[in-house]
């Protein structure tokens, strides 16, 4: 069965949730490590996983990023292992996606090459489902996929990422990795895939 690895925060329960139902119905598996058996050390797991998925996604919720603004003291625990998922996704080749349900990420991602913002749908779940499907078919989202890739224009950034959402004329996204603004003077529109 084809898996992929979900790093996020215990506390985006509905959020999470929403990703879990999206990928059961397209017959995926999901490692969610609070319902995964971690035998100390818990970084060996993760890495076992990690190189068992074809995807991490990484889910930013409205608990993270409320525990990110008021420096809550579980966001250090929960940033250090976001950061090591991130990085061992790198390292192994895997497609990062950061998912961003109805917030603005608030901390940087150093890499990622798939970025989505909006809200999950809640019934439908029709983008994170066509997401998994093709993922089922051994069909990745590879930088460039589609024309739908960016590069943040803040000369001291530059990070690259496809980017999912439409976006209006004049309207803006948040860079995942710097934090600041990108402006779309023209719109963005996709297609699809």
């Amino acid at each position: 069965m084809v898996q992929v690895f979900e790093s996020h925060t215990k506390l985006d329960v509905a959020t999470c949730n929403k990703f879990d139902i999206a990928a059961a119905r397209e017959g995926m598996k999901v490692f969610r490590s609070e319902y995964e058996s971690l035998e100390p050390p818990a970084w060996q797991t993760i890495m076992k996983e990690m190189k068992r998925s074809t995807a991490l996604f990484l889910l930013v919720g409205p608990k993270l990023v409320t525990s990110q603004d008021r420096a809550a003291a579980d966001w250090k625990f929960t940033q250090n292992w976001i950061a090591y998922e991130v990085g061992l996704a790198c390292a192994i080749g895997i497609d990062v996606w950061v998912l961003c349900d109805g917030v603005e990420i608030n901390f940087p991602v150093p890499y990622l090459n798939n970025y989505s913002v909006g809200r999950f749908e809640i019934e439908k779940y029709a983008f994170e489902r066509n997401v998994l499907r093709n993922y089922l078919e051994n069909n990745p989202y590879p930088l460039g996929d589609l024309n739908r890739d960016i590069s943040c224009p803040n000369r001291d950034c530059g990070a690259k990422f496809n980017f999912h959402t439409i976006r209006e004329k004049g309207k803006k996204v948040r860079c995942p990795t710097c934090l600041r603004d990108i402006v779309f003077p023209e719109g963005w529109l996709l297609t699809t895939k």
